[in-house]
């Protein structure tokens, strides 16, 4: 019995052997850890399954009241039954995947042991079933502690009761009986405790692999914290700077050969060389287009394990909230930037002067106007300040701003100007950014008409077209004045082209086009300017 009970841990310790050859490979790894995840849940039974075959094959021949060893068994004849550890694998199938794993494994192990014959062949078919389905319900009982250290004991537990079954069905159901109790004298106290030790041992080795998980994801969460406490400031760079310097953050400490950045398919700046093995970082921000991606090679393909992807996967969110969370600052600045130039251009002293002074003089001559301007002047007051506290607003408020600040401009004009709205209806309560549509008014005015001979027209369109290959809102500010050299954001006035840039970079914060606006312009004839809005 002594020996026997060596020859069983022989053959325990080579399962547990090859377990752990298998367990330094990422892919078998990830086989022999399933937790319910149904990713792996087909390679999990199969990998049992197999092992629980292999542990049949690898047992000791017993007959005629002894056993002999063989390295391979191939069948068993009708006196004859099989010592092993098949145990091992249904059973720890039952307590990493459930009862419903447990009774597969169980299932295909028995099936396969009733193939070889014997006379406890059937007991041996019934007893695999009865101990994936025993296993799975401690699993269950015990599912918190089968992930700490204390699950050693309590595999060997199991295995214990499961091997004990096997026992006890082989002395209900084999014949003869006399047969069935000299069998079970022989191997059921050698075989019971080398199952049970093969199944604790395999916890051991479980425990282990989990502990180095944890261990390699805390590395990995520590090396994505600490590559986003680096990039964070990055981002308050100009874009192009931003993603070339996060780039090369990135090259260092992932230990890359090269990071790339790339928009819209294109490649944006580049940092290192190329490979075969790559790893993409995509920087998204809610209910916009993808802002683009970080791809990083790698000398030699990198382990694809759940804690790396994992780590991978939570860098790219921290980037895409860090550039989201810049953005936002950039935007607050540029919304309040934008209502401060409205209301220095519009609050000068020398517009105040104008405005006051035409009231002035239409108090005595024409005081229902002069009534009509302190109106408008109020409301467009209140709705400069109001506009400059939220990041959308409808076309329809935008409109109305419009109106007040044309109702001052053409008091003073007269019949110098002349304005014409067409917009859709169904388009009023589109939401768009705020001081959008007034500067460009504005500078309609200022730089178009107003040094033009004659009457200067400026002409307001909304309408839905299509764009892109959807519907959108296409807004369009067109006028007949001296026109411009040169179209462009950058190549007007010093006024005009600070606006014309900061309702740009708005736009593009919001729609995530590179240059939203289009600008026609032909000196003498005048100018139009276009954006969509979605």
């Amino acid at each position: 019995m002594l020996q026997l009970f060596v020859d069983m841990m022989e053959r325990v310790g080579f399962l547990i052997a090859l377990a752990f050859a298998f367990s330094r490979s990422r892919w078998m790894r990830s086989y022999m850890s399933y937790q319910g995840d149904r990713t792996y849940q087909w390679r999990f039974l199969f990998f049992f399954s197999a092992y629980a075959i292999l542990a049949t094959y690898s047992g000791v021949t017993v007959s005629d009241y002894t056993y002999r060893p063989a390295p391979w068994i191939g069948e068993v004849s009708p006196t004859a039954a099989i010592a092993n550890a098949r145990t091992v694998g249904v059973v720890i199938a039952g307590l990493l995947g459930g009862v419903k794993s447990g009774l597969i494994v169980g299932i295909i192990a028995g099936v396969h042991r009733y193939s070889l014959g014997g006379f406890v062949a059937v007991a041996c078919m019934i007893a695999p079933i009865l101990q994936g389905v025993l296993a799975g319900l401690c699993r269950n009982a015990f599912k918190k502690r089968f992930r700490k250290v204390s699950s050693v004991q309590l595999a060997f537990l199991v295995g214990f009761m499961a091997e004990s079954l096997q026992m006890v069905l082989i002395l209900a159901l084999a014949k003869p009986w006399d047969d069935a109790a000299n069998l079970v004298s022989l191997i059921g106290l050698p075989q019971t405790l080398a199952n049970s030790v093969g199944v604790a041992l395999y916890f051991v080795l479980y425990n282990t692999m989990e502990r180095e998980e944890a261990r390699i994801g805390a590395e990995h969460a520590r090396k994505a914290l600490q590559i986003a406490d680096m990039t964070m400031p990055l981002w308050r760079l100009e874009f192009d700077k931003a993603v070339s310097e996060i780039g090369k953050v990135l090259n260092e400490e992932m230990r890359a050969v090269g990071a790339f950045f790339s928009k819209d398919g294109e490649a944006w700046v580049a940092e290192g060389r190329k490979t075969h093995h790559w790893n993409d970082l995509y920087i998204r921000v809610p209910n916009r287009p993808l802002v683009g991606q970080f791809r990083l090679y790698f000398e030699r393909e990198q382990d694809d394990n759940p804690s790396r992807r994992r780590m991978l996967s939570s860098l790219a969110e921290l980037l895409s909230q860090q550039y989201a969370f810049v953005e936002s600052e950039r935007q607050t600045l540029l919304l309040a930037d934008a209502e401060i130039r409205s209301l220095q251009a519009q609050m000068n002293p020398h517009f105040l002067f104008n405005v006051l002074n035409t009231v002035k003089s239409f108090i005595r001559t024409r005081p229902e106007e002069a009534r009509q301007m302190v109106m408008h002047l109020s409301k467009f007051l209140r709705k400069n300040m109001s506009h400059g506290n939220q990041r959308l607003i409808t076309i329809r408020d935008e409109y109305e701003l419009v109106m007040s600040y044309l109702s001052l401009i053409k008091s003073r004009l007269g019949d110098q100007m002349e304005f014409y709205a067409e917009i859709d209806e169904g388009l009023l309560d589109h939401s768009i950014p705020p001081f959008t549509i007034q500067p460009l008014i504005e500078n309609a005015i200022v730089h178009g008409i107003k040094n033009k001979p004659g009457i200067g027209v400026i002409r307001l369109t909304v309408k839905e077209e299509l764009e892109e290959g959807r519907l959108q809102a296409r807004i369009t500010v067109q006028d007949n004045g001296v026109g411009l050299e040169t179209a462009g954001p950058d190549n007007q006035g010093e006024h005009a082209g600070m606006a014309l840039r900061n309702i740009e970079q708005r736009l593009n914060y919001h729609y995530g086009k590179e240059h939203p606006l289009e600008i026609e312009s032909k000196p003498g004839e005048g100018t139009m300017i276009t954006f969509w809005v979605r």
